[in-house]
Formats: C-alpha cells, structure tokens, sequence
C-alpha cells in the first residue's frame, strides 16, 4: 500500500507541474489569439505557483504579455514591467535559445513605448518625468546589448541629446554635462543648442578646456551659427585673454570687411578694454596700453560712421568715448586745491575737457536723432544707450548754459521712464 500511494503522490505532483506548464502554453496561445487578458490570467497563474514560478520560459511569456499591452496602450510602467521580467528570464537561463528569437524585436518596442513617454514629456517641459524615461529607455538598450543575443539596438544620438536637454531643465546639471557631453562625442548635429548649453555647463564648471572645446566643436558643425562667435569672444573676455579675443576679431574683419556690426563689436570691445569696470560695475585702473585701445576704437566706430552716418550705437559709443576722456579731465579739474584752482594747470584740464565735449556733442546729438527716429520700434536693448546718450547732452547742454535745449532733452528722458 505505502508503495501505491507514493506512485499516486507522484503521479498527482507531475500533473500538477503539466498543469501549470499547460498554463504558460495557455498564455501563448491567448496572446496570439491576441486576447491579453486571458493571456495576463494564465502566466499570473504559471507564475504564483512554486512548481513553474522559477522557470525561465514563464518569465518569457510573462515579458511578451507585458510587452504587448504595453505597446497597445502605449504605457511606459507596461512596457518596463515587461523588461523587468525578460530580465528575470535571462537571470534563470542565460543561455535561453528562445530569448534570441524573441526578445531583439520585443526590447526595440520596450524601448520605443518608453522613450516615446520621455518625448511626449519633454514637449508639455516636464522634464524629470522626461529625463526619468529617457534614462529608462537607455538602460533597456544598455542591457539587450550587453547580452550578446544576436542583435543590437543601435545607439540613438537623438535619444542621448534630449536626455541631456531634460535633465539640464530639470537641474540636474552633472547628470546633463554627461549626457551632451555624449552626445556631442557621437558628433549629434541636429541641435546647436548641444553645443551652446554644453559650453555653459562647462563655463558654470570653471571648466575652461571644455568650455572652449565645446565652443569649437560647435563652431565646427555649425559655422553659420553667430551665437558661438559671442561664446569665444565671452570665453576671452572672462578668461582675460584679451590678445587672443582682439588677434580673432581682426582676423574675421580681415575676412569680412564689410560687415559693419562686426567692425561695431571690435570697437566696442576694445572700448571696454580701454576702460575697465569691477564686477559691481566700479571703473578700475586703465590699462598700461589705454592710449593704443582708445585710439583703435575710435578708428572703428569711424569707419562704421562712414559706411552708415546715422548707425545709433555707432553714435552714441562715440561720443561716450570723447565724453569718458572729457570726465578724467574734469575729475583732475576737481582734485586741484584752491590756489590750483585759478592757475594755469586748471586753464589746460579746462581747455582739454572743454575740447572733448566739443567733440563728443555732435555724435550725442546725431544718436539722439537716430534713437527718437525708432519712434516705438525702440528696442529694449537700445533703451538704456538712449538714456545715457541723453544724461551725457543734458551735461554738455549745463556746461555750455544752453538752457533751452537742456529742458528739451529732460522732456525726451522724461518720456522714456
């Protein structure tokens, strides 16, 4: 008897096994039907049963169901709960014959309906939930073809820029510096902005050789591009190399001679130069070589002038300049004591201001007109040039007791504010 009812035991324990196993087949066969329901019904069985819970195949089936309704409902949890379990198959048999057949195509639209979900985030600006799936979706990718399954899913350049886009929105900056950085090494060409927010990452870094690295290789895929000519002359300006800034802008002069707005920045750079501000906007020492500076940028402006007479920021730089000489003058003017007050070394730094005002008034005036003649097509950017382009004639007008036009011209400022 004891011998009978151990064959009945083991009879009844391998049909059990054959009946859970009969589940996965269930599975598979209502997941070609396709009837996913039937087919979720069926695994979740296979796979709450200790007998088939550990077997690889069930796990497949289990990774092919999720993947399924993943795809249809183009849902993001779906899909990385499928790619959870193709992955529990792949822990049990690495070697599985059938993970070959199946999962090259299966991880390719795991990887789509994930990405896809970072994509759709990244148009509403929800950006961690879009760095979140983008991340997810490489390390699909990162897994599969680390598998050596017969097949890859290549590298989406694409894919890698935009994680790197969100992550850089979503704050995440080292995250970001990563990621373009990636992008940018598989040379990704569709986007400047690559470029652009990857030398600022570098720039926030003080990270100077990838600062300029990344200004170059944007230069280098997009030449047309202007905003990475501001990026190298901000990257010499910040860095001081003033002589390598000054030698690059020559040199694009050189080549573009009659690119009036490049001939304005040389000046207006060597201007700057000349005349150095802190931080906090407080003037510092001149520089040993201000004579040569100033003496080029006004060359420049001169030659903007006489291509266009009436250019407004040409005008008005100008007449700053001669109006900033005109105030170290009047400043020295100012330091003499009393009995210098009346000598002749106060008659020659009168003279000399007074010369330079001279000089500075007819430019002033003509930027005024140019500036009044934009009526409201005033940029915001001009304002500003505008307003102290009249503070420097209302000056001018007090020296000279031109009353008059003093009040015309707080009339003009008044209309500005």
């Amino acid at each position: 008897m004891k011998k009978l009812l151990v064959s009945f035991l083991l009879c009844s324990a391998t049909f059990t096994v054959m009946a859970q196993r009969a589940k996965v087949s269930s599975a598979e066969e209502n997941l070609k039907k396709p009837d996913l329901e039937k087919a979720k019904a069926d695994i979740d069985a296979a796979l709450q049963n200790d007998k088939t819970k550990n077997d690889a195949k069930t796990w497949l089936v289990n990774g092919q169901i999720l993947e399924a309704m993943g795809t249809k409902a183009k849902d993001p949890a779906l899909a990385l709960q499928a790619y959870d379990s193709y992955k529990k198959a792949l822990e049990i048999d690495p070697k599985m014959k059938e993970a070959v057949l199946v999962m090259n195509q299966s991880m390719y639209n795991i990887y789509a309906v994930v990405a896809n979900a970072g994509y759709a985030a990244l148009n509403e600006q929800k950006w961690e939930p879009a760095f979140t799936n983008f991340t997810k979706a490489e390390d699909v990718v990162s897994f599969f073809n680390s598998k050596n399954l017969g097949s890859t899913i290549p590298t989406d350049t694409s894919l890698v820029f935009y994680t790197g886009y969100a992550a850089n929105q979503a704050g995440q900056k080292d995250q970001a510096l990563t990621y373009l950085q990636k992008a940018a090494d598989l040379q990704f060409k569709a986007e400047p902005a690559l470029y652009v927010i990857l030398g600022q990452l570098y720039e926030e870094k003080g990270d100077n050789a990838g600062w300029l690295k990344a200004i170059e290789q944007g230069k280098t895929v997009f030449p047309k591009d202007k905003r990475f000519n501001d990026m190298e002359m901000m990257y010499y300006t910040k860095t001081g190399k003033t002589t390598e800034l000054l030698s690059m802008l020559e040199k694009k002069i050189a080549e573009n001679p009659d690119d009036q707005q490049l001939q304005l920045d040389y000046a207006i750079r060597l201007d700057n130069l000349a005349n150095p501000h802190d931080e906090k906007g407080n003037e510092v020492a001149k520089p040993a070589n201000y004579d040569e500076l100033i003496g080029k940028a006004e060359a420049a402006y001169k030659k903007v002038l006489a291509a266009n007479p009436s250019d407004a920021i040409a005008n008005f730089q100008l007449g700053a300049l001669f109006f900033n000489k005109a105030v170290v003058y009047n400043k020295q003017l100012n330091d003499l004591d009393s009995k210098q007050q009346t000598g002749p070394k106060a008659k020659e730094l009168q003279g000399k201001m007074e010369e330079l005002m001279n000089q500075s008034l007819p430019y002033f005036e003509k930027a005024d007109q140019s500036f009044a003649a934009k009526g409201a097509n005033l940029e915001a950017s001009d304002k500003q040039s505008y307003e102290s382009c009249l503070y420097a004639l209302q000056k001018i007008y007090a020296i000279k007791n031109q009353t008059a036009k003093m009040e015309e011209v707080k009339k003009k400022l008044d209309a500005l504010k």
